[in-house]
């Protein structure tokens, strides 16, 4: 009787064709960020380097790391918060193992440094080319890995199950457009790429698009958002800033300019607009093109303090924006004026900060709908509606301050995401 020849988890050769075909332009972009923060380690590890002399990175000082036991992949700073509490309890659970965390950018690289973690080694995952792939996994001892989210790379995958390191999504999210738009030569690459992968999704509709895309149904499970526990509502001492302030957060581009002016405009409140980008290294670009409109606003990242003339404020950096939530008196989230998708308006809601977002929130779809039922959180079409929202926040309106009381509720509730995701992972 024949031997059953394993199925194939190698991309399709469409997949490879691709990779080739754009390599130049990923070799290109992988050059220019590194020149422009990520350094020589960044170009060399995204190429799949990893020299005996590069050895991967502690997020802290002090003993040599314990080897790694397991690898977790967060692409970026909102990745990495989400996983952070997840992955301080397993480190808490297993106190001889070390982790090996893997990041697709500087900032989120910077994020995790500052956690001071002395068990968790810091490396650049490689670009989706095979021979980088392999070099990466040959170099990582983890036997089993978390990818956080939506990162599905077919040549990654690919050598990670050659090499039996067993990898499990986890706060599995998937957009209704790349469910629905990953047909022909991406459904065929997702489908064998997920063919040997345990998802846990975050919600019943992540659940579903995955398996269209072709996750095999007995490796699905539903587990709830991990990033509704992510940051534990650790409160700061003080203030950032000594005067009353709105809060525009995790904004993007043309939200912080559009806002600032609709703020610069508005004659009812006297409160700061503070403006926290999702990508700090904005801060040069967001000031001089807000000089070029009129608004002058001091950078935090340059030691600058508002001046009492001051209506906008720039807070470009890195770890603070549960601090700036903390004192704000009401909070714009960001991603959602244009078609990101939206960011976690939980994290407000857990100082009671009342939030608004835009009509753009396709990433937060289940969590709206319940914020929503409980009329915590306000949805504004335009600028000038979140302006209006955050002037009444600023007069300390009631009704306003209930909604984020309701908003705190629903927050509080949302923390046993975290024991959902210990079990099962445990199993």
């Amino acid at each position: 009787m024949p031997i059953p020849t394993p199925e194939p988890v190698a991309p399709p050769w469409r997949y490879r064709i691709l990779v080739l075909a754009l390599s130049p332009l990923l070799i290109g972009y992988t050059a220019w960020r590194a020149c422009k923060d990520g350094g020589w380690r960044y170009f060399r590890e995204r190429l799949g380097w990893y020299a005996a002399e590069s050895a991967p990175r502690s997020s802290a000082t002090g003993p040599d790391p314990a080897p790694a036991e397991l690898w977790i992949h967060a692409a970026s700073v909102g990745e990495v918060f989400t996983v952070l509490p997840l992955l301080k309890a397993w480190l808490t659970n297993n106190p001889n193992a070390g982790v090996r965390f893997t990041t697709g950018t500087p900032t989120g690289a910077a994020v995790l440094e500052q956690q001071q973690l002395t068990r968790v080694q810091h490396q650049y995952l490689p670009v989706d080319f095979s021979s980088a792939c392999k070099r990466f996994v040959s170099q990582c001892t983890a036997g089993q890995a978390w990818i956080v989210e939506t990162e599905i790379w077919p040549w990654l995958y690919a050598h990670c199950h050659r090499q039996n390191i067993a990898i499990t999504i986890i706060n599995g999210r998937l957009s209704a457009r790349t469910s629905t738009q990953a047909n022909g030569l991406l459904a065929s690459s997702y489908r064998r790429a997920l063919s040997h992968v345990n998802v846990l999704a975050r919600s019943t509709k992540d659940h579903d698009r995955f398996l269209a895309l072709g996750a095999p149904a007995s490796s699905l499970q539903v587990a709830g958002n991990l990033k509704y526990s992510a940051q534990d509502g650790v409160r700061a001492t003080a203030a950032l800033v000594q005067r009353p302030y709105v809060l525009a957060a995790s904004t993007h581009h043309d939200e912080e300019l559009t806002l600032a002016l609709a703020w610069h405009d508005q004659q009812r409140s006297d409160a700061l607009l503070v403006c926290v980008p999702r990508h700090p290294e904005r801060g040069d670009d967001i000031q001089r093109l807000m000089k070029s409109h009129g608004i002058d606003a001091g950078r935090r990242s340059q030691g600058d303090t508002p001046a009492p003339e001051d209506n906008v404020y720039l807070a470009d950096t890195l770890g603070e924006l549960q601090a700036w939530y903390e004192h704000a008196q009401g909070t714009f989230v960001g991603g959602s004026l244009i078609t990101r998708g939206g960011h976690n308006m939980l994290e407000p809601a857990r100082y009671a900060c009342p939030a608004v977002v835009g009509p753009h929130t396709d990433n937060f779809e289940d969590m709206m709908e319940l914020l929503l039922g409980e009329k915590a959180v306000a949805i504004a079409s335009n600028a000038q509606s979140v302006v209006d929202f955050l002037a009444k926040a600023a007069q300390g309106d009631s009704d306003l301050q209930a909604m984020g009381r309701r908003a705190e509720r629903i927050a509080s509730d949302a923390q046993n995401a975290l024991a959902r995701y210990l079990d099962l992972l445990a199993r």
